[in-house]
């Protein structure tokens, strides 16, 4: 009970520094060093925790290889506080709680040490895994671009990186950021503008309007607003549409994109089919941080291409027998 209560007192004891011949430079020098390691010890968990923090999410690692890094992380922080102590003494002398501190790490390092043999060759495989899951995911995405561009006639196109996105048009930039409702409002007005100086058609001006409505629409469903941006130049109008939601799951891209009043939520969903009904060309990029979409139209439709069975004749309808004719 004693040892409790007194757990963080010093005053049964004798500071370091008036044990033995201390000189202050001897002093300092092992303070200094314990202090540097001490902060040293601390920052590298830290960064790791920051780092698996921000992109965990995307990491793909076995579970034995997580409890070895929380087992590492733990070991080094201790072995920081146990340097903090040691420090301390010169002048605190709470040897209670730095024996506490030094069984705890005494603990922890056992821990490490006795599961090192059976966890180091899943944590040195683990690479390998992320190797293997990242050219997986690769190869879905890219049979999925082919599927989304075969599909859509190549309205739609898939970009596997935001490099892969059509660069910004230079002139009319307008931006809009939505996050209610009556944000969409704003957003028809500014691609009703930006197709109106770029010359389009009532008809083509509406569908663009209304894809571009949809699209943001998306953005305010699923992930809570975004922004919208209107670029012009010469008779071609391109909007982005900019959010930082979960983005869609590769699985779920092929039904979200493709199939009527599909919805992610469970409700009425018309926005994608809506969108490449009307538009020229439709990029999608999206992952685990947001979703671009870059909408593109041209004042005059494009001229539709002949298929070459047509050359052949193979899709020109065979003229009637004479004798089944009426």
């Amino acid at each position: 009970m004693d040892f409790w209560e007194k757990l963080f007192s010093g005053a049964d004891f004798m500071a370091r520094r008036y044990c033995g011949d201390w000189s202050v430079g001897l002093i300092w020098l092992h303070v200094v060093s314990d202090a540097v390691i001490f902060v040293s010890y601390l920052w590298i968990p830290l960064t790791m925790f920051l780092a698996f923090r921000v992109h965990g999410s995307k990491l793909v690692i076995p579970r034995a290889a997580w409890l070895l890094i929380s087992l590492y992380i733990t070991f080094i922080a201790a072995c920081g506080f146990t340097h903090f102590f040691d420090l301390l003494m010169f002048w605190n002398p709470v040897y209670r709680v730095n024996g506490l501190v030094r069984a705890l790490t005494a603990v922890v390092s056992f821990l490490t040490a006795a599961t090192l043999s059976r966890l180091i060759p899943v944590a040195i495989t683990a690479p390998i895994q992320m190797n293997v899951q990242k050219r997986l995911v690769e190869q879905q995405q890219a049979w999925l671009r082919d599927i989304l561009d075969a599909a859509t006639g190549g309205i739609l196109r898939l970009c596997a990186s935001p490099a892969e996105l059509p660069a910004a048009l230079a002139e009319g930039a307008h931006t809009v950021r939505v996050s209610d409702a009556r944000d969409l409002s704003a957003v028809r007005k500014m691609v009703t503008h930006l197709v109106h100086d770029a010359g389009f058609p009532r008809e083509r001006a509406d569908g663009l309007v209304t894809a571009t409505h949809e699209a943001a629409m998306n953005a305010l469903r699923h992930a809570g607003g975004g922004t919208v941006r209107g670029y012009r130049h010469g008779d071609t109008a391109q909007v982005w549409v900019e959010d930082a939601g979960r983005g869609i799951a590769l699985d779920k891209l092929p039904i979200a994109t493709l199939k009527q009043g599909y919805s992610t939520m469970g409700t009425a969903g018309q926005g994608w089919f809506l969108m490449l009904s009307f538009v020229d060309a439709a990029f999608l990029y999206t992952d685990a941080t947001g979703t671009t979409i870059v909408l593109e139209m041209r004042r005059e439709p494009p001229i539709p291409l002949i298929p070459l069975s047509h050359w052949v004749g193979g899709d020109i309808p065979s003229p009637e027998p004479a004798g089944l004719a009426a």
